[in-house]
């Protein structure tokens, strides 16, 4: 089967993270039961108004549009373009003239010879209306799956309606968590998600409790905005520390940067010291895939602080380090979080996540490595994620 990916976000040479589950899970299905993917990825870029114009002349003009691989990260084989906004422009004609764009760029690609059987659209917001009209002129059929906070308050109502039409019009939807599911159906009832958790691929975590620091450490994975928490995190840890100050905390994120001076990529370092922490912590600007293991390992426990997670990829790693979560009633981690291990709390109350966190300190014995990966590996693992994405990329019985 040949499958087109359109993803809202993807790996690009100037920024190789943006959207790399996006690629890594279509590395990790490539060749799966003959699946063949190609990436068909269009970057946003803000341009000035008379060059919007003589683009936008040009989409009229051009029966195809230039892709190229050199805007992409390659594997498995993907094309990028450029396609220019300006705010001063009506959403209605900016959609439309995406819109176009994206299906001359898509004929360009069925030019080498590869036509795929199904596209996958890796996000309804914008992807699925992408996917959708490229359907429709192409009878391709196409799938959506969700996998960023579900709200519209940022779009015009004519951008959401689209989305929404996407998602009832598609072949088959799915969802990151429970919790996205229910945001969707709570904007377009007509269509049921299914829930398929994003890839972890367990083989790039280990157990190793001799790298366990001899103080108790809590660690956490972040970034500055306001939806993750973080000033959350670093007022509970402010009481925590008043209760045992041997224990000790890590800050992993671009506003860990001691050496900064932009307040949102030293955020951590100026809260903490507010607070009178920052002697207790660790702050880590950038850890590279291949040591997130290791330092995950040096902790006792993970701590999610966001107000909402759409999955929360970082936790199931921890997990599968064998950490105990303490995390808010987020919405994705919560797939994840029971008695065996953690503990859930409400959203916005540090004293309430300072009490989880001593209350994982004091018993932390009653929770076992072994369990915790286990349960991470049965959600997100290799084996689980692959047969849930056969069975969604399967939809000539629907």
């Amino acid at each position: 089967m040949k499958i087109l990916i359109i993803p809202s976000w993807y790996p690009t040479p100037k920024q190789p993270l943006r959207g790399s589950f996006f690629q890594e899970q279509a590395q990790f299905l490539q060749g799966k039961e003959g699946i063949d993917f190609q990436v068909l990825y269009g970057e946003k870029k803000s341009n000035p108004l008379i060059r919007w114009i003589w683009i936008f002349i040009q989409s009229w003009l051009k029966p195809i549009w230039p892709i190229s691989t050199e805007k992409v990260k390659q594997g498995p084989q993907a094309y990028g373009f450029d396609f220019p906004a300006n705010r001063r422009i009506p959403d209605k004609l900016q959609i439309q003239f995406e819109q176009r764009i994206f299906l001359k760029a898509y004929r360009s690609l069925v030019l080498s010879g590869w036509v795929p059987n199904l596209i996958h659209g890796q996000s309804g917001m914008d992807a699925g209306i992408y996917a959708h009209h490229i359907s429709q002129e192409t009878n391709v059929p196409f799938v959506i799956m969700e996998h960023q906070v579900f709200v519209f308050h940022y779009n015009s109502k004519m951008r959401s309606t689209l989305i929404m039409n996407a998602f009832q019009s598609a072949q088959k939807t799915a969802a990151v968590s429970w919790d996205e599911r229910r945001q969707v159906l709570m904007n377009q009832p007509h269509c049921n998600p299914e829930v398929i958790w994003n890839l972890v691929d367990e083989d790039q975590y280990v157990i190793d409790l001799t790298k366990r620091s001899k103080e108790f450490t809590v660690i956490t994975l972040l970034n500055s905005l306001p939806i993750k928490g973080s000033e959350d995190f670093m007022e509970a840890m402010a009481i925590v520390l008043q209760s045992d100050p041997g224990i000790r905390f890590i800050m992993i994120g671009k506003s860990a940067n001691e050496k900064s001076s932009n307040p949102h990529e030293n955020l951590f370092v100026r809260k903490s010291k507010e607070l009178g922490i920052f002697e207790k912590g660790e702050f880590i600007p950038v850890v590279p895939r291949d040591q997130i293991s290791d330092v995950l390992n040096q902790a006792h426990l993970f701590v999610s602080p966001s107000i909402q997670e759409p999955h929360g990829i970082a936790v199931r790693e921890a997990m599968m380090c064998g950490l105990p979560i303490v995390s808010t009633a987020n919405g994705g981690v919560e797939d994840s979080v029971n008695s065996d291990t953690g503990l859930v709390v409400p959203v916005k109350q540090p004293e309430a996540m300072a009490s989880a966190i001593m209350y994982v300190r004091n018993n932390y014995s009653s929770y076992h490595p072994d369990r915790i990966r286990e349960l991470a590996i049965s959600q997100c693992g290799k084996k689980a994620f692959l047969i849930s994405m056969l069975e969604f990329y399967q939809i000539e019985n629907r």
